[in-house]
């Protein structure tokens, strides 16, 4: 009986620790300025999670109303262990401010943002925001435009893009950080 329990155990925890041994890369390992005038430290912020969505935010872009359902979507997932990140950036159409004050404006004032939000990166240059870099080579889809949004399973590393015709509202989306949240795959729920 306990030759069968310990056979049971080690076929159960090489599963969990498969899970659960994703480490940050060090290129997380750093601190990035918030619009909120301080900083959060990546790694420290995606491991505290159970699901991270990552969002490559503009203020002036077509789909910056996305803010009121991504906000819907944190309140609705946070005490569950949803973190959403906000990343602004201007690599599509220069449609971001550079003054961080004209930025957070827009999100919190106009779109009641509660999240935290970066200060203004980008992903198409030769320095790429390391937060949005580690989501587009995780999930092998790289944003095509602004909001594209990326879910990331702090635990596994895996990582399912969406693109930004993708609403906060989607089941698709909802279903992706739901498994995040569970613990299960976050690629193809």
């Amino acid at each position: 009986m306990i030759r069968k329990l310990c056979f049971f155990l080690s076929l159960a925890v090489p599963a969990v620790a498969a899970q659960a041994d994703w480490q940050c890369p060090n290129s997380l390992n750093t601190t990035r300025p918030t619009l909120e005038a301080g900083e959060l430290n990546l790694c420290d912020t995606v491991k505290n999670a159970k699901a991270v969505l990552v969002v490559n935010t503009a203020s002036m872009c077509g789909f910056t109303p996305q803010f009121e359902g991504l906000e819907a979507l944190y309140q609705e997932y946070k005490d569950q262990g949803l973190v959403v990140l906000g990343v602004p950036t201007a690599d599509f159409g220069g449609q971001e401010y550079d003054d961080a004050a004209k930025t957070s404006k827009v999100c919190h004032a106009n779109y009641g943002v509660t999240f935290p939000m970066f200060r203004k990166a980008c992903i198409r240059c030769d320095e790429p925001d390391p937060l949005l870099a580690l989501v587009s080579e995780a999930s092998g889809t790289k944003p095509k435009w602004n909001f594209y949004k990326y879910v990331l399973n702090p635990a596994t590393g895996e990582t399912e893009s969406f693109s930004s015709m993708t609403k906060p509202s989607s089941d698709s989306l909802k279903k992706s950080i739901e498994g995040a949240l569970s613990g299960q795959s976050t690629a193809g729920q």
